[in-house]
């Protein structure tokens, strides 16, 4: 028991993603359940949905966690499961296969790092402007302006990052996108989002930076100059400095340029095209990549003519079934019935009847 829980938690915080998907508590009660919940009625569904632990974040089409968490609370207590979460466990798909989610997980741990050189061919136009933004006197008097009017600190996340509202597919907005000017946090996401579609920003990222004014004599500065140089940080440059006093920690931010993406959904695959980017669809994006990725969830081929191709062979099936009965039950039977019915379907007298043995098993 002990193997199987460290093995599946390893797999588990293998994933790009484990620490937002956060199962680790899911896969220790699941491991930890009593043998008379393992008896429950409804177990099988929770294994079902166990399977979906493993499977890379962007292809959840639910919060597995949150509901396999409450599947476990109705074993441990011995109830039964609720008939909208039994209805909900059985509309869930079976997990991925492991052809599916080693590629996609693969991309995964790119994207955390920001990486999609893999499927986009012309970073550099990404770099350029990137460069560029970070020297704009504009920005920095924009973003100054908002320092001076909002204590933005207290908007940073753990990594220090400030996120604009995320936009949505088909143009849908956030629940929180309706405008509101109550509350400080209220109108600071407001002005912050406007800022950031000023200069097409998906945030702003702030890194602290310990602050060396420390009184020492004149002596002992010299001699110790070198251990006082603050390494700069990599290109591009960050800009601007966070509120705090002499003696507190100082943040500097830089601006974070939205760039050329394609991402996996559990829905589909989604390529997002900064209004910036000069586009290029030949040389901007490497097409045979992403194809490859999204064609990992078994998508087959589709096209007008294909369509209407498969259109008119169900169509032949369903009329040769027809036909058939239609023969048996006028008393024909043998290489009479086949001839009889492929004449009616029009096919020529020479077709190999494997063909119509073939519409009749479909």
């Amino acid at each position: 028991m002990k193997k199987a829980l460290a093995s599946d938690l390893a797999k588990v915080n293998g994933l790009a993603f484990a620490q937002v998907a956060d199962c680790r508590e899911f896969v220790q009660r699941f491991h930890g359940l009593a043998a008379t919940a393992r008896q429950h009625s409804d177990y099988g569904l929770l294994e079902k949905i166990y399977q979906w632990v493993f499977v890379p974040l962007s292809l959840w089409p639910v919060d597995v966690r949150g509901l396999g968490l409450h599947v476990i609370r109705c074993l441990e207590e011995g109830r039964e499961l609720d008939a909208g979460a039994r209805l909900m466990c059985g509309l869930l798909a079976e997990a991925p296969s492991d052809t599916v989610c080693e590629p996609i997980a693969e991309y995964e741990h790119a994207v955390k790092s920001g990486n999609y050189e893999g499927l986009i061919e012309a970073q550099h136009k990404f770099d350029l402007m990137e460069k560029e933004l970070a020297k704009n006197p504009g920005l920095k008097a924009d973003w100054e302006g908002i320092k001076a009017e909002f204590k933005v600190d207290d908007y940073r996340n753990a990594a220090g990052i400030i996120r604009r509202r995320l936009a949505q597919e088909r143009n849908f907005r956030a629940a929180d996108w309706k405008f509101s000017w109550e509350t400080e946090a209220q109108r600071f996401q407001n002005v912050f989002d406007a800022f950031c579609h000023q200069w097409d920003l998906w945030g702003m990222e702030g890194r602290k930076i310990p602050n060396f004014k420390i009184q020492t004599s004149d002596k002992s500065q010299a001699s110790n100059s070198k251990e006082k140089t603050r390494t700069p940080l990599p290109d591009p440059l960050p800009f601007g400095r966070g509120e705090g006093d002499a003696h507190a920690d100082e943040w500097e931010d830089r601006p974070l340029l939205l760039k050329l993406t394609a991402n996996l959904t559990p829905y589909g695959t989604i390529i997002m095209v900064p209004r910036y980017w000069s586009f290029d669809p030949r040389r901007d994006l490497k097409w045979k990549a992403i194809t490859r990725l999204h064609r990992t969830r078994s998508a087959q081929k589709q096209g007008v003519k294909l369509s209407s191709n498969e259109a008119e062979r169900r169509e032949e099936a369903e009329r040769g079934r027809e036909l058939w009965q239609e023969a048996t039950k006028a008393g024909l039977k043998g290489e009479k019935r086949k001839q009889w019915v492929m004449g009616r379907l029009g096919w020529d007298a020479r077709t190999d009847d494997s063909r119509l043995r073939r519409i009749l098993k479909g």
